[in-house]
């Protein structure tokens, strides 16, 4: 497999999410019911807007931003949408990949722009779909590699990461493994338990989630497309049929993970 061209992918997925949105009523969204097709539009308008800011302006306190007002009208919101995606794409062309830029997660590493290039690039790629659903059209196919790269993403960023504010106790016994059948890639995860408090409010945290564990022994495989597997792991509709084979135990634990879903 080749490795995805991120900037490409944000054009191209970009493209698809404005031509399938333009002339889609204003209805439900299926796939994040509290929206609306006027309120998805919005929502991928305001996160290229932001990070097209932070990368243009190296924005290193991302509270000091003063957001644009949502427009009214859908070809108000089309017209913010295209600014705000021409921003963010000369923005991310312009800048070296290695610069630093500030990222919410707590890994230094990805604290660049580069990675904002990626997240960015998965970010239109997954409200593509939500677009195409939305206007009642089969979503378009998702290239093998970049899909991959999607769960690599989603493994060890989206929910896999560390943080400062968690701590992760696996559960004994409670391993899976992910098996994309046309990338020829595999992910093993851990599952377990984060808990801890959040600062401000003292509120617990105590949610099921998991961490990567390559060279852990799996009780359990979920297989499928590369594309499936990312589309499952953002909770989103797959084309075809994932397998889920070995303790039915962990494959339950492994869905409650996943029940929430991320938009």
């Amino acid at each position: 497999m080749t490795n995805p061209d991120f900037l490409t992918t944000i054009h191209d997925e970009s493209t698809r999410f404005r031509a399938a949105l333009a002339t889609t009523p204003d209805r439900p969204v299926p796939t994040c019911p509290d929206w609306t097709t006027d309120d998805l539009l919005w929502h991928l308008t305001e996160v290229q807007w932001f990070w097209g800011s932070i990368v243009a302006q190296n924005v290193e306190d991302p509270q000091a931003l003063h957001h644009p007002q949502r427009p009214d009208g859908r070809e108000a919101l089309l017209g913010a949408f295209d600014s705000a995606n021409s921003a963010l794409t000369a923005a991310l062309r312009d800048t070296p990949a290695t610069d630093p830029r500030w990222m919410w997660t707590p890994d230094e590493a990805l604290h660049t722009a580069g990675y904002i290039t990626r997240r960015q690039a998965h970010e239109a790629l997954i409200h593509r779909v939500d677009a195409e659903l939305t206007a009642g059209a089969t979503p378009a196919a998702i290239d093998p590699a970049l899909a991959a790269d999607g769960v690599d993403e989603i493994v060890e960023v989206m929910y896999g990461r560390e943080h400062p504010l968690v701590t992760f106790a696996p559960t004994e016994g409670r391993v899976v493994e992910l098996v994309a059948t046309d990338a020829d890639r595999r992910w093993v995860l851990q599952l377990g338990r984060e808990t801890g408090t959040v600062p401000d409010s003292g509120a617990a945290i105590d949610d099921p989630n998991f961490r990567p564990a390559a060279n852990a022994t799996a009780v359990a495989t979920i297989s499928g497309t590369a594309s499936d597997l990312d589309l499952w792991l953002w909770n989103r509709p797959t084309d075809g049929e994932l397998v889920g084979t070995g303790d039915q135990a962990t494959l339950d634990a492994m869905n409650e993970i996943l029940r929430e879903g991320l938009q």
